[in-house]
């Protein structure tokens, strides 16, 4: 189980029904949606917005540097109760030197830390930090034998 946030009401959810890669360094993410506790304190998100992930605590034995992917995305729909919300044209884009990384699957999440992004910090750190995990919510090692 994936236990890296410091807080469990920062936990943000990224997940989606199928990854689409069209093109190099771009993979579109259709039915993809945000949820965790986090959705309970946070402002409301904005349309036609990113946010800059950053993978490198997890992908390190992959790439030389840093691995930042931008997530963006179009309309913002949420759910009735407030537990999820909808993002229709996501986008995950990175560096395409950096296309040694794994392609997602339909059932992998990414789990976001929020934590640094409260209104007197979020100025301070542009960047939010993500692992991804599978379907049964284990984190991805790569380059170990599991």
């Amino acid at each position: 189980m994936v236990t890296f946030i410091s807080s469990e009401k920062f936990r943000l959810e990224l997940k989606w029904a199928k990854p689409f890669y069209l093109k190099e360094g771009e993979c579109s993410l259709e039915g993809a949606f945000f949820t965790g506790p986090v959705l309970q304190v946070a402002q409301k998100i904005n349309e036609n917005d990113f946010m800059m992930l950053d993978f490198y605590s997890q992908y390190v034995s992959l790439v030389h540097g840093v691995y930042v992917g931008k997530f963006s995305w179009g309309e913002v729909i949420y759910s009735d109760d407030g537990t999820k919300v909808f993002l229709k044209n996501a986008v995950l884009s990175h560096n395409s030197e950096l296309n040694n990384v794994p392609k997602l699957e339909d059932n992998d999440c990414f789990v976001i830390d929020t934590g640094n992004h409260t209104m007197d910090q979020h100025n301070f750190n542009m960047l939010y930090k993500t692992i991804l995990v599978n379907t049964d919510n284990y984190l991805y090692r790569f380059g170990k034998n599991e």
